[in-house]
């Protein structure tokens, strides 16, 4: 059995800002803290192990946009924290290599201010998974981490 990290290193991206790297209280309220409310944790496309913990309600609050996945067809919203996790399920410290993995694909596809998520969507969508086809191609012929 193991024990969970007290503390652990993420990475944070707070719409229309560069990605931080931070270590934060492996805590519940802290997760809440960052995100402004309930936690949602999803797997992160494309980087295996990876959780993305985002605000469950940040659409019905109207959050700022600020990644799309067109993995999943869907964008995030206010601030999203990037962790790993342990064989039990238990939020880590992300390592370097998934660090650079999930910095490639945020950077292909951070909205920029001024683009609307809510009033956009479909547009951006469209734009997302042309860009989603370039980067399938570079992940797929290894020019990605």
């Amino acid at each position: 059995m193991n024990e969970k990290e007290p503390r652990i290193k993420v990475l944070i991206k707070k719409p229309y800002q560069e990605i931080e790297e931070v270590e934060i209280d492996n805590e519940l309220k802290t997760l809440q803290e960052i995100v402004g409310g309930l936690i949602q944790i999803v797997p992160f496309p494309t980087v295996k192990g990876v959780d993305l913990i985002i605000n469950e309600e940040g659409k019905l609050e109207s959050l700022d946009g600020n990644f799309f996945m067109p993995h999943y067809e869907d964008c995030t919203v206010g601030n999203a924290i990037m962790a790993s996790h342990d064989e039990e399920g238990n939020l880590a410290s992300i390592s370097d290599k998934q660090k650079k993995k999930v910095k490639e694909y945020i950077d292909t596809f951070q909205l920029n201010e001024g683009e609307d998520l809510y009033r956009g969507f479909h547009i951006l969508n469209h734009l997302m998974k042309e860009k989603q086809k370039v980067f399938d191609k570079k992940l797929k012929d290894g020019e990605m981490a």
